[in-house]
């Protein structure tokens, strides 16, 4: 089974100017009831959001940015926990590390003067805790992955007839769900 990737992010070329794109998607999402209060956005960025009833501690957002690529535009997009959660995350990824660094500090200065050296006990209780949190982040991203694949889809529509078919860049950003998914050699593998 592959590991779901954190924050994954994708590409989509677009055939018309920033500008015009802005717009057109702006008008799009205006335009569908069924997305009111799940978008919101200022000028070319915009976030998409699962909505309040189906919304948990694992459910993504998705972030989108539209660049200028000389006379047209693409669409960036990266899956990633609503800001509160990552900030959550992060704050508790910063202040373990602190203390674990600050621990081993510690830990050796005690050892190096020839006292107790019990600072060593928060490397081994820290680094377990962090592992824990990194471990975390990945069962949530996994438990998020339909809800992702529901925001794609609903960007997908609304860049429907947008993008240049002939030039798509997409990397692979979800696992496909396991009913679907292929058993034994790639496809670019097989003989014809």
């Amino acid at each position: 089974m592959k590991a779901p990737l954190l924050r994954p992010t994708f590409t989509v070329p677009l055939d018309l100017p920033r500008a015009e794109a802005v717009e057109e998607i702006r008008r799009r999402l205006v335009a569908r009831e069924d997305l009111a209060g799940r978008w919101r956005g200022k000028g070319r960025w915009f976030d998409l959001f699962v909505p309040d009833p189906a919304r948990r501690l694992w459910s993504p957002h998705l972030s989108v940015r539209l660049d200028e690529d000389g006379s047209r535009s693409s669409v960036f997009g990266r899956f990633a926990p609503h800001p509160e959660v990552w900030t959550f995350f992060m704050f508790l990824y910063f202040l373990l590390a602190f203390v674990v660094l600050f621990g081993a500090t510690l830990g050796y200065v005690q050892w190096a003067s020839d006292e107790p050296a019990w600072g060593w006990w928060t490397v081994g209780v820290g680094v377990p805790i962090l592992l824990l949190i990194h471990v975390s982040s990945y069962v949530g991203s996994r438990l998020g992955q339909t809800q992702m694949r529901e925001l794609r889809g609903i960007l997908d529509e609304v860049l429907d007839g947008l993008t240049d078919e002939s030039s798509v860049h997409r990397r692979p950003v979800l696992n496909p769900p396991a009913r679907t998914r292929r058993r034994g050699a790639p496809r670019s593998w097989r003989r014809s």
